[in-house]
């Protein structure tokens, strides 16, 4: 299986759902797209499920890799790190889905259809954040018991940020206000008196 045919497979998809969206989206569009006949696309993915999860994979995993250079950037303290964690979250979210509402669909569908891939990207979420509490923790800038405790209230304090259903109600500015203020509270709950 070529995995050069796959991405193209995958782009293909990906701009059909931007523009259709999921449920309006036939396989024979896709290979159509791509100049493949139908029978040839199912040999690479068995459905549009398998797509639309592989796209969503893709998605996460070029959101990780964003986020996880933000854990490992050296130089920065960890509140710092901390605000530029969600700010980051904040503009990948709002880049992927601010103009794209058919986009939504896809999240919804993975969401109801696809509940160990979005439970994968919530536990990664909250790995990268228990990470930031740690360095914390251990350069003495925080003080936190339970740092697997803490690294949950965090995500669900952030999770407005990093939600498509909210990046579509509020304008970027509004958000990235609301972020600031909300990784200042979290701060001042952290950071050692």
């Amino acid at each position: 299986m070529s995995e050069e045919i796959r991405i193209r497979i995958l782009d293909a998809a990906e701009a059909r759902f931007r523009s259709y969206g999921f449920g309006k989206t036939t396989m024979a569009e896709i290979a159509s797209d791509i100049d493949m006949s139908t029978a040839n696309l199912y040999r690479y993915f068995e459905n549009k499920l398998a797509i639309g999860s592989a796209m969503a994979s893709r998605c996460i995993c070029d959101r990780e890799t964003i986020l996880k250079e933000v854990v490992g950037r050296e130089g920065i303290t960890s509140s710092e790190r901390l605000e530029i964690f969600v700010l980051a979250m904040l503009d990948y979210m709002h880049g992927q889905f601010s103009n794209e509402p058919k986009l939504s669909e896809l999240v919804d569908v993975m969401t109801q259809k696809c509940p160990g891939l979005v439970q994968d990207h919530i536990n990664s979420d909250k790995q990268l954040i228990k990470e930031i509490l740690q360095q914390g923790v251990e350069c003495n800038e925080f003080t936190v018991n339970d740092v697997d405790e803490m690294s949950s209230y965090v995500q669900a304090a952030i999770v407005k940020f990093s939600s498509p259903f909210f990046i579509a109600m509020f304008p970027v500015e509004e958000l990235k206000r609301l972020a600031k203020g909300v990784v200042l509270l979290i701060l001042n709950g952290l950071i050692k008196k």
